[in-house]
């Protein structure tokens, strides 16, 4: 029907061009309400009041912006701080644990240590002991020998046991050689009841001839109590054999037999 046809086609603007008006208006009534002279003074404006809110939404964004940037930075440096801590943390822990470890190994050393200073302790106790007998024995046998054949203790003023026992093996080993060789030497004996400073010529530690230093006296010669006791030789002869073994021992003759009194009664004890 002619009277109520409608039209297809594109939607009509009106309504748009209307919504626009309208909200054209509304500014404009605010603008006006913005201006009436009526309006109390001092009372900011709606419009202004609206814009300085704006301005403090928008500064507290910034702020909540920055304040969110900080907390990021802030975080790594946390997050970098705890990396190094825990990193350090387990740094000193494997310190420790090898110092415990290197605690135990001391430990067990010095417990070794302490065990092998009293086995050296005992060990000295045996020594000391063994170089108490020897140094007794060889008193002893230099009381007994003639002289020249003990040499002198040299370990009277020494503490360490083992140089002690050192001492006392050098002085037996040279008694050992002092009896393989013949010596002369210059010692007091005692003479028909008189002290007399001769020369004494020792083969070993078996037997000895006594010479006066003027050469003119001579004899065999003993040891009792650790006193050298002087015999003169009963006969000429044994006198001539005995300057001869002297001149021989000394150097001053060549090698040559000697027939030497000997008297076994004088060395007896």
């Amino acid at each position: 029907m002619p009277g109520s046809r409608r039209f297809l086609g594109k939607p009509s603007k009106q309504p748009a061009v209307v919504a626009v008006s309208v909200l054209l208006l509304a500014l404009a009534a605010v603008a006006a309400a913005d201006e009436d002279p009526n309006q109390p003074n001092g009372k900011q404006p709606i419009a202004e009041q609206v814009m300085a809110e704006l301005r403090t939404a928008g500064a507290a964004r910034v702020q909540l912006l920055k304040e969110k940037q900080q907390w990021a930075i802030d975080r790594e440096k946390l997050e970098l701080l705890k990396s190094t801590v825990l990193g350090e943390a387990k740094r000193h822990r494997s310190v420790a644990a090898k110092a415990r470890q290197t605690e135990a190994e001391l430990r067990e050393r010095l417990e070794q240590h302490k065990a092998g200073q009293q086995r050296l302790k005992s060990v000295e106790g045996v020594v000391d002991a063994l170089c108490e007998r020897l140094e007794k024995a060889l008193a002893g046998l230099a009381n007994r020998s003639l002289p020249g054949l003990v040499p002198p203790d040299r370990a009277a003023r020494i503490t360490e046991p083992g140089r002690r026992l050192a001492v006392g093996v050098d002085r037996l080993h040279a008694v050992r050689r002092q009896t393989k060789r013949a010596a002369v030497e210059v010692v007091s004996g005692s003479v028909e009841g008189r002290t007399l400073a001769v020369k004494l010529l020792r083969v070993g530690g078996v037997a000895a001839w006594w010479l006066s230093l003027d050469g003119k006296q001579a004899g065999t010669a003993a040891v009792r109590d650790g006193q050298v006791l002087l015999s003169a030789a009963a006969e000429p002869r044994d006198v001539q054999a005995i300057l001869k073994a002297f001149a021989i021992a000394e150097g001053r003759g060549t090698p040559d037999w000697a027939l030497l009194p000997v008297k076994p009664e004088a060395a007896k004890d």
